[in-house]
């Protein structure tokens, strides 16, 4: 896997930058520190730098001198606002700097695979389906967990499990952003996984929904005296779950 060394300042852009890179590349993040880019560059040997030049200052021009003394050849891709590159204008005539006035992750992906020659199209795919957000459908009927996935697989990174220890696992593994669990199932139930999950103190604002086999009023109160983020008979409507699901998020963001 080809290394990335980032240069910048550790505000929350270079940190998305880092986090959506480092699904398909090493990434190393560094200060934009002439002295510490150059303990970096002896210890991470990168095969690329990628720098967030919108908080240089003339001064920094010796964070370009350093990776020039380094090596001369390595590709530099930077990025931000035009007025910062002119700062630094004369370490791009060789070429070995190229710039980014709008830095997309799409338009970053596709430099950083241009230098590399690699597919940028694959690597895209891969950063919009981890974008997805994860829910994981537990039921201990294949067949409803297949039909699960294919309602929800187009809008959602959806996960199967079989039974409550498998998404037990399943939440260590990948924590999910919502959870739909079957109320019914052999062994451990769906009550019972609800409370396994709520005394994890990682997992227990991770909204569940229940689905139940039973509709009768008893039944559908007991589900509810749970407080679940919501609950569906089966099988549920694709537009209603979706539905559901999409407004538990937004209740979410508006905090």
């Amino acid at each position: 896997m080809r290394k990335i060394l980032i240069v910048g300042d550790f505000t929350n852009e270079a940190s998305e930058v880092n986090s959506y890179l480092s699904q398909n590349f090493h990434t190393q993040l560094c200060t934009n520190s002439a002295k510490i880019v150059k303990s970096m560059l002896k210890l991470y040997n990168p095969d690329l730098i990628l720098m967030d030049i919108d908080g240089f200052e003339r001064l920094q021009a010796d964070i370009f001198e350093t990776i020039q003394e380094y090596d001369s050849q390595i590709p530099v891709i930077t990025y931000g606002r035009e007025k910062k590159k002119q700062l630094f204008i004369s370490y791009y005539y060789s070429g070995q700097c190229k710039h980014i006035s709008q830095p997309t992750r799409e338009v970053i992906i596709r430099e950083i695979c241009k230098e590399f020659n690699m597919n940028a199209d694959a690597i895209l795919n891969v950063v919009v389906e981890t974008d997805k957000r994860h829910i994981i459908v537990v039921d201990d009927n294949p067949v409803l967990l297949r039909n699960m996935r294919n309602m929800l697989q187009d809008k959602f990174r959806v996960t199967l499990a079989t039974s409550a220890a498998q998404c037990m696992k399943t939440l260590v593994q990948d924590k999910p952003d919502l959870i739909i669990l079957d109320y019914e199932m052999p062994v451990v139930d769906g009550k019972q996984t609800l409370e396994m999950i709520r005394a994890e103190e990682d997992y227990k604002d991770i909204p569940v929904i229940f689905l139940t086999g039973i509709a009768d009023k008893e039944h559908v109160d007991a589900v509810l005296d749970l407080k679940p983020a919501g609950y569906f008979v089966k099988p549920p409507m694709q537009t209603k779950i979706i539905n559901a699901i999409e407004n538990i998020f937004l209740k979410q963001e508006e905090g």
